[in-house]
């Protein structure tokens, strides 16, 4: 049978080749020709030079909707075939101008707006692509079945399964509707990963496969190497291993992985839980490598900053050129005054003055939210130095276990790494975690750290009655290099068992958090080279001094050396904060 997408790219296709006149259908015909073949092949070598002559065309004719949806096209190609955020941002901003600029036009913004979203969702600012693709559902039109299934993947990466569940059926009930294969086979696809997570394996597995049957019989290219991701997850969690390397290997292998660096994560994360499955923990060591590596382009903050700058300067350069233009007006209006009589002369000056005012209201609104854009920015980028500075000190203690062919602690070494890799990955991204998760991760952590010394040290977690642990929120990880520096600095250089005791006490409207622990300490000479050393504590002092500035609050950290040999003492004390 021809596929969904072949049928109408054969058909169009045919059609540019007859058409001889430059006019605004050959511009129509070209820009659903480009959409048509970036689904069916988002690879394709000669998309880029295609869409720059589509737009010049519609350009030199002066076709406005054609040029609006060239500018369009152009932000698709860069977007997924070439992998370029900040240029798709560009062109999609460029049309937005002309959709807003004349009425017949208006129509295309829910579109727009939809594909800025996925921007913003491909960079795992998920609080941001929520927004807009809530604005699309606004408009109520045609793109309410993208904008509900890409609110459904939002919730699902925010493990908030039911609501993700809740978007997703109501996305694939509507392309079933109306025979939309490639959403039905995308809606399917996400819907299956949510049934993993809320433990419904069969149900995952029959929606996943259901995903594979529609791309291999509409010939959906656009959607095939995510659901082989899919798939092999879907088929780890069934513990069908065979299937899970098959379908993440194959995944690997497609045009589509090679400029994408989330494809590459998830297939080498999924690969990584097989190969420790098959007790084939070299593999795994290096699949775990080359995770941490494409997890660390993807958190790259410097991505993000620059794709919100770039929004920003087009929301500033908006509201300027409205202002300009309503200077312009009462400029008008102020020449007529003169004519008019000097009443309204005055009268226009005072609309000059209070336009320019709000402008630079506006201005100062504008570089406001950048500020507080680039401190929520930088606090990110602290948490994400630090996961792969934790992952790098556990995958060398996994190598150790290793080169002494220690197979079976290497094996439950790396179930418990493989557990806090998952904790961390859901909770890196996130201003804040319940306490009651925090403490989950700290007891795995110190769990894995005793094996790893031989049990050299014990450990006791304390917490006052008077908090409520599930209620209570806290910066993830903050405590980790903490505990770390006192089992590498203080446990490890220790004759004897040493013993870590973590505390969280409630003062007030105050949280206090401490590490104690009775380590060989920080001798006095070596203060000033242990604090070079200590990666971990700068970035914790930066992370609070980044949550003091963005929070206005009064938080701080401080080390404590007790008596000579005794040990060090870490407090770090932060606002009390709940989640209702």
């Amino acid at each position: 049978m021809e596929g969904y997408i072949q049928r109408p790219l054969d058909s169009l296709h045919a059609d540019l080749a007859r058409r001889d006149v430059i006019d605004t259908a050959l511009v129509d015909l070209r820009n659903d020709y480009l959409r048509q073949r970036l689904l069916a092949n988002p690879t394709d070598t000669i998309l880029l030079a295609f869409a720059n002559e589509t737009l010049e065309i519609a350009g030199a004719i002066r076709y406005a909707r054609g040029t609006l949806l060239a500018y369009e096209r152009l932000g698709l190609v860069y977007q997924y075939a070439l992998g370029d955020p900040y240029r798709a941002l560009e062109y999609y901003q460029q049309a937005m101008q002309l959709a807003e600029s004349e009425d017949v036009l208006a129509s295309y913004q829910a579109g727009i707006i939809g594909n800025i979203g996925n921007i913003y969702y491909e960079q795992e600012e998920y609080g941001k692509a929520l927004n807009y693709f809530r604005r699309v559902l606004a408009f109520q039109n045609d793109m309410e079945l993208a904008a509900t299934a890409n609110i459904g993947n939002i919730y699902g990466n925010l493990q908030q399964n039911d609501s993700a569940a809740y978007y997703l059926k109501r996305a694939i009930s509507l392309a079933r509707e109306t025979s939309n294969w490639v959403f039905l086979a995308n809606g399917l696809c996400s819907l299956s990963l949510v049934y993993v997570h809320l433990g419904e394996t069969h149900a995952a597995q029959e929606a996943i496969e259901e995903s594979l049957a529609l791309i291999e019989q509409h010939q959906i290219g656009f959607v095939r190497t995510t659901a082989y991701i899919n798939a092999a997850m879907v088929y780890l969690a069934g513990h069908d291993l065979v299937h899970a390397e098959r379908f993440a290997s194959d995944a690997l292998k497609m045009d589509g992985a090679l400029n994408n660096a989330t494809v590459q994560k998830a297939a080498w994360a999924t690969l990584a839980d097989v190969y420790a499955a098959q007790h084939r923990y070299k593999d795994a060591l290096e699949a775990y490598k080359r995770y941490d590596a494409f997890q660390d382009s993807l958190t790259s903050q410097n991505r993000r900053v620059e794709i919100n700058r770039r929004q920003l300067q087009y929301d500033f350069e908006k509201q300027k050129a409205l202002a300009q233009a309503e200077i312009r007006r009462q400029t008008t209006i102020r020449n007529a005054s003169l004519l008019g009589g000097g009443v309204l002369l005055v009268i226009g000056i005072l609309g000059f003055i209070l336009y320019k005012r709000r402008r630079d209201i506006v201005v100062q609104k504008q570089d406001a939210e950048f500020k507080a854009l680039v401190a929520d920015t930088e606090l990110k980028a602290l948490r994400a130095q630090l996961n792969p500075h934790f992952i790098f000190n556990s995958l060398n203690s996994i190598s150790d276990y290793i080169a002494k062919s220690d197979i079976e602690s290497a094996q439950e070494y790396l179930t418990q790494f493989a557990q806090l890799m998952r904790q961390t990955l859901e909770n890196s991204d996130r201003k804040e975690i319940s306490l009651a998760a925090d403490l989950l991760f700290m007891e795995l952590y110190l769990k894995v750290e005793a094996k790893r010394l031989s049990d050299k040290f014990s450990y006791r977690i304390d917490v006052d009655e008077a908090i409520d642990i599930d209620n209570t929120l806290v910066p993830p990880m903050l405590l980790q290099p903490l505990i770390e520096n006192s089992i590498w600095h203080g446990m490890a250089r220790k004759e004897g068992k040493g013993h870590i005791h973590i505390a969280f006490r409630k003062a007030g409207e105050t949280l206090i958090c401490s590490v104690d622990d009775d380590g060989v300490g920080r001798r006095t000479e070596d203060v000033a080279k242990a604090s070079k050393r200590s990666f971990g504590l700068r970035l914790t002092e930066a992370r609070l001094a980044i949550l003091n500035k963005q929070k206005n609050v009064q938080g701080r950290l401080d080390i404590i050396d007790k008596t000579e040999g005794g040990g060090v003492f870490t407090e770090v004390r932060l606002p009390l904060q709940l989640a209702f």
